[in-house]
């Protein structure tokens, strides 16, 4: 029987925190099957290109949907729009980061997620961003270039009344923290009232999915955690760490969020959402991350599974029970943005 909790972060009541402790067999069959695999699984292919690379959309994509190509700064965008009649009633837009080490473009899996996003959130546009990848295009060539894309969308939503979220999984969800905590501190530099509500070039959510947000991955719970993680290792963690901080410092703010100034998050409005699971390595920096929005008074809501791992979500294409109900739980929380 599946069971659940809700309680404010131990740190403030301004985050929401729901704890789920179930796990079904198919969960624990796939995680049995898959950890011996794991250091083939799920890792970053042939070396991809400079720039951001133009993609194929995956099948599932189309079902129930249409998918326009855009680019935006020299940026692939895929704009994944419901074919039901109700979808243009409100004006909202998804822009998804993909995770996969910050080296691999979107799986099928992604697309499948995302056109489910677009069929079941009324009035939303769900656009996947190509964004270039490393090793050939690491933060401090990438982020710079990610920065005037992130500027430019915000803009073009702002002129068109479209209410933007980000959203973003494992290392996708370091890079839509680690933008939105950068613009609001150049905001905030500049002198922009960042309080005003609405304000020109500022989301109003992000969410982030078993987010990695501190790369210098000293955290010695990461170590401890791989005897339980079916998928990640720290040896791996650590090279796409590398991979994507280059020469920068692995502490950086821009590429670590958990070294950023949250609290210009709660001073902007903009609320924080996401999503850990206790067999992934990466959450234990999560949560330090979950608990300082908290400690801000950054608002949102955040959903904690036990015995899951990392981006369990993905596995919904399957039909894993725990993922379904984990985007379910995400659609409400967008639904409600």
């Amino acid at each position: 029987m599946a069971t659940a909790s809700a309680s404010p972060s131990p740190a403030g009541d301004s985050i929401q925190l729901t704890t789920r402790h179930d796990r079904s067999l198919y969960t624990y069959i796939i995680q049995v099957v898959t950890r011996p695999l794991r250091n083939y699984l799920g890792r970053p292919g042939k070396e991809q290109p400079e720039g951001s690379i133009q993609l194929t959309p995956h099948k599932s994509a189309y079902l129930g949907c249409a998918v326009d190509h855009r680019t935006v700064c020299g940026m692939h965008v895929y704009d994944i729009i419901s074919k039901m009649p109700a979808a243009q009633e409100v004006r909202k837009r998804i822009y998804y980061f993909s995770g996969g080490g910050w080296q691999s473009p979107p799986s099928s899996q992604h697309w499948h997620n995302c056109a489910k996003m677009a069929r079941d959130v009324p009035g939303t546009t769900v656009s996947l961003v190509s964004y270039p990848l490393a090793p050939r295009n690491a933060a401090p060539t990438a982020f710079p270039w990610l920065m005037r894309f992130y500027r430019q969308v915000l803009e073009t939503a702002y002129e068109e009344q479209e209410r933007v979220v980000f959203v973003g999984d494992s290392s996708g969800a370091n890079i839509v923290l680690s933008l939105v905590l950068e613009a609001v501190r150049e905001d905030a530099s500049a002198g922009a009232n960042i309080g005003v509500k609405g304000a020109k070039g500022r989301p109003e959510a992000v969410v982030a999915i078993c987010p990695s947000t501190d790369l210098t991955r000293s955290n010695p719970d990461i170590e401890k955690l791989a005897k339980c993680d079916p998928i990640l290792t720290p040896k791996f963690v650590r090279q796409t760490a590398k991979a994507w901080h280059a020469d920068w410092d692995p502490a950086d703010r821009r590429v670590s969020p958990v070294n950023a100034d949250i609290a210009l998050l709660a001073q902007s409005g903009i609320q924080v959402h996401g999503i850990t699971s206790s067999y992934d390595i990466l959450s234990p920096d999560g949560i330090i991350f979950r608990d300082r929005l908290a400690k801000e008074g950054v608002h949102g809501k955040w959903l904690h599974w036990e015995m899951q791992m990392h981006c369990f979500v993905l596995t919904q294409a399957y039909g894993v029970r725990e993922a379904k109900e984990a985007i379910d739980w995400v659609m409400d929380v967008l639904k409600a943005e």
